[in-house]
């Protein structure tokens, strides 16, 4: 996998806040959850105002794939109901913010269901997704998820 060199910077430090919030998931699972409200919320936010105002510029993404079948739909179906697709995404971006506040149990298990649902789909995108961004930080949400279904934190302050 080449990364442009346009890229390669959003790239290193996306995978590295990946591996802290992986590391910092066994320890402190409570500031993943709220790390993971914000970085939720923001890509939902993000993602809105992209598809209102800009939505070719998801367009890229075509080109950073490996896969022709991702390609094909980016640059083919998704080209033309870019928004129609992508604000229900950042509606479910949303929504896992808000169940991670909320911080029930059941709550939890069906943000982090998700949002591994969402980052398993983005995997394929490749350099666009900063894989493996998308895998460690799966792996930082289970254990998340574990950690706080076992008492290991109980506030922010844990």
């Amino acid at each position: 996998m080449t990364i442009p060199p346009e890229y390669r910077y959003a790239y290193l430090v996306s995978n590295a806040i990946a591996l802290a919030l992986l590391g910092l998931s066994f320890r402190r699972p409570n500031w993943v959850r709220w790390l993971s409200v914000a970085i939720f919320g923001w890509a939902a936010f993000t993602n809105s105002r992209i598809a209102i105002t800009r939505p070719l510029d998801y367009q890229t993404f075509g080109d950073l794939t490996p896969f022709a079948a991702y390609r094909d739909f980016i640059h083919g179906w998704f080209r033309a109901h870019t928004a129609s697709l992508l604000l229900p995404i950042a509606a479910g971006q949303l929504a896992i913010a808000l169940m991670l506040i909320v911080n029930r149990r059941l709550m939890r298990r069906l943000a982090v269901i998700g949002a591994g649902v969402f980052l398993i789909a983005i995997a394929p995108l490749g350099v666009g997704s900063a894989f493996p961004f998308s895998i460690t930080y799966s792996a930082a949400l289970l254990v998340m998820l574990n950690g706080l279904d076992r008492g290991v934190a109980k506030d922010l302050t844990t």
